[in-house]
């Protein structure tokens, strides 16, 4: 259960829109200057797509980064979205090297909640969603080494894509030719990758294909944090004219048991940085995934400016994870036991319209899904033997059914002036079965129903070196199926008190290009309420509460660009102030007892640095076929949980690395070590871990050497 403290009747609630609503508003209303002309290089940038439409970024209200698919792969180990998306202005990832349970990807702070895997951003490629119906995602089956670019999305026009708060990470790819490459490395703790991938056409290129296939393997920096994972990745495209084609696209993974070294308490850490708790090996803690995907999207441009788009998918994913839970915390009839056992088979379907304008567009989209889970909960021991599987504790099934329908418009009122709005409606239901009934453990079934709205309205004013920008909006975020699996009080069943979370955000932004670089920057801010957080954080499972109101408040800029034919550079920074603004409390169980956790006003929200940021110092010969860089991330420490009891120490570490490519051979090679000075730090933390085991070490200085080789393309 969860209460707020009774406030006075207070002045009426401002949203967050407010303040930056009379920037928008003056921006939207002042009468134009003499219109301008757009340079040539303003109006032929890359564009930017957003719910099916496609955009150039002078003409685009909102906060968008574009990381180029030889970005992803220059001198990258290529295992994790953590390589690259520090590029991105207003994202931080935190590496926990625990590749039991994935990185942790936040947007402008969201997602910083997520004890695994990726939540609050929507994860989409070529068209087909990526993340599950009910926003969960995982970063490892993102398929990293096959897309020729990314487009990282936030502000309020990013909550059009729907179940995520914090934004959206949009995977591309393009065909380049008939190739064939394979590439390997070896590195530290006795890691490995190794990958081949090819890409064909037929003979009049209406059919085009490319797929992937990797296989990575480590020792890990820590005891017991061992991984192993074979990944297949593939995307056809059949064009029979010129304004219509059919993409298809499907992947694989398949992570067989990986140990899961669980966080160390702040003495664990102090006495030894790359170590493990004991009982991560005594309970033998691992999780097995299993996880494939299948969708394909039709786009047909009939007429002169009329478009539309059709679109399905389906997604299997199966999970067996074993728990750090003492036997002693599962004597009580309504625990859920120490080993998770579930099976997920998700499936949705999409279509929309566009009309193009001589001022403006307009689009209608409708999407569908439909998520069937059955969650099983074992004993972790038989007898005296620990990390097994043992008797039942928990039998149930899980629907979650879902229909959405939107309409983005699109007005240019003036020469350089774009107004865009958008509006999506959805409805959700949650359901649960439960099956295992016994004494002192009733009947936990239930269902949920949500019926949540998002909107947002942008304008942006186009110059001759760049553009500025405003946009207000509202979002929401609702409970995942793990979220839902576990009541914060330690009883078994749905926890159906958990309600979505609403925000506002306003956002005022600027970007820049000039000959050699690009810059941008943009000011956010977010109020939140009823924002879900991790209640209770136990050995490797979780429970969730909602908070009181919640606000964010940033700035995040970003520069890249060259100074000289053989230098370059790119930076970014981030600062945000993220703080609950409203008291609240929860009830826990430890230990058999029912214990108050009580959160104060101006407490900050736990697993978000107040200042992060990455800078790259690179040289390249003439020619280019060798470079060489400098890369440096840092980061303020985080508070832990939800009290503030304890933080994690900043850090600011240093990598460097090398390229080289034959001429006229296809052989290219790389060289890096990461963190140069062997630095002791905090990757991550587990927020609000139940057992202060809060903080997950980043490894020590670690050396990868490559090799590769490409034909064509």
């Amino acid at each position: 259960m969860i209460s707020r403290r009774k406030r006075p009747a207070p002045a009426a609630h401002v949203p967050a829109t407010a303040p930056l609503a009379l920037a928008l508003a003056t921006l939207l209303f002042h009468s134009p200057a003499p219109a301008q002309t757009v340079s040539p290089d303003a109006t032929t940038l890359d564009t930017v797509e957003v719910l099916g439409a496609r955009h150039s970024l002078s003409d685009f209200p909102g906060s968008i980064s574009v990381i180029e698919g030889d970005t992803l792969r220059a001198g990258q180990r290529q295992v994790s979205l953590a390589e690259s998306l520090v590029r991105a202005p207003g994202i931080t990832v935190l590496d926990r090297q625990n590749y039991a349970q994935d990185l942790q990807v936040q947007s402008r702070g969201f997602g910083a909640r997520s004890t695994f895997g990726i939540r609050g951003i929507k994860l989409i490629v070529d068209g087909i969603p990526s993340s599950a119906l009910d926003g969960q995602g995982q970063a490892a089956s993102f398929p990293l080494s096959a897309l020729d670019r990314i487009q990282v999305l936030r502000g309020p026009l990013a909550l059009q894509h729907g179940n995520a708060a914090g934004g959206a990470i949009v995977g591309e790819t393009a065909f380049d030719g008939p190739a064939a490459e394979v590439e390997g490395w070896i590195g530290s703790n006795s890691s490995a990758r190794m990958a081949a991938g090819f890409e064909g056409a037929s003979s009049n290129d209406a059919w085009q294909w490319r797929a992937l296939g990797s296989w990575f393997t480590t020792d890990g920096d820590r005891p017991h944090s061992a991984a192993e994972r074979a990944q297949l990745d593939g995307v056809a495209q059949y064009t029979p004219n010129d304004h219509a084609r059919l993409r298809i696209v499907a992947g694989a993974l398949s992570q067989p048991y990986t140990d899961d070294p669980l966080g160390l308490t702040r003495e664990q850490w102090e006495r030894d940085p790359h170590g493990t708790d004991p009982v991560a090996e005594q309970f033998d803690t691992r999780k097995k995934i299993d996880n494939a995907q299948l969708g394909a999207r039709w786009e047909d441009e009939y007429a002169q400016g009329r478009e539309y788009w059709i679109g399905g998918y389906g997604v299997t994913r199966d999970v067996v994870q074993f728990l750090a839970i003492p036997p002693v915390a599962q004597r009580a009839p309504s625990s859920a036991g120490g080993v998770i056992d579930l099976g997920r088979r998700s499936s949705g379907v999409d279509a929309g319209h566009r009309w193009e304008f001589a001022r403006g567009a307009l689009t209608l989209g409708a999407e569908a899904g439909w998520l069937d889970e059955q969650r099983r909960g074992y004993e972790n021991f038989v007898g005296d033997e620990l990390g097994v599987r043992g008797r039942l504790r928990r039998d149930e099934d899980n629907r979650i059914r879902s229909t959405e329908a939107f309409v983005l418009g699109e007005l240019r009122p003036a020469q350089d002036w774009t107004v865009l709005g958008a509006v999506r409606r959805a409805k959700l239901r949650f359901e649960s079965d439960d099956h295992y009934i016994a004494p002192g453990n009733g009947d936990d079934s239930g269902s949920l129903d949500y019926g949540e709205t998002a909107a947002a309205l942008g304008v942006s004013r186009a110059f001759g070196a760049g553009e500025i920008f405003a946009s207000i909006g509202h979002g929401f975020e609702t409970p995942t199926v793990t979220e839902l699996a576990y009541r914060p009080d330690g009883s078994a069943g749905f926890n159906i008190g958990l309600e979505p979370a609403q925000f506002d955000t306003a956002e005022l932004g600027a970007r820049w290009r000039f000959s050699a670089g690009k810059a941008s920057v943009s000011a956010y801010r977010i109020d939140g309420e009823d924002e879900i957080v991790p209640a209770d954080n136990r050995g490797g499972r979780a429970s969730f509460a909602n908070a009181g109101r919640t606000r964010r408040e940033g700035i995040e800029a970003g520069f890249e660009g060259r100074f000289h034919p053989q230098w370059s550079y790119a930076l970014t920074a981030n600062w945000l102030r993220a703080r609950f603004t409203e008291s609240f409390s929860y009830t826990v169980l430890t230990s058999g007892v029912e214990r108050v956790q009580v959160v104060e006003a101006g407490n900050r929200i736990p697993g978000i640095p107040r200042a992060d940021g990455y800078a790259e110092l690179a040289w390249n010969t003439h020619d280019g076929r060798t470079s060489a860089a400098v890369e440096m991330r840092a980061s303020e420490g985080v508070p832990t949980d939800d009290r503030n009891t304890d933080a994690s120490n900043g850090y600011a570490t240093f990598a460097l690395r090398l390229q080289w490519r034959a001429a006229n051979s296809g052989w290219y090679g790389f060289a890096r070590v990461d963190n140069v000075f062997d630095r002791d730090y905090v990757g991550s933390v587990i927020v609000n871990e139940g057992n202060a085991r809060y903080f997950e070490p980043a490894p020590g200085r670690a050396f990868t050497l490559g090799l590769g080789w490409k034909a064509g393309g």
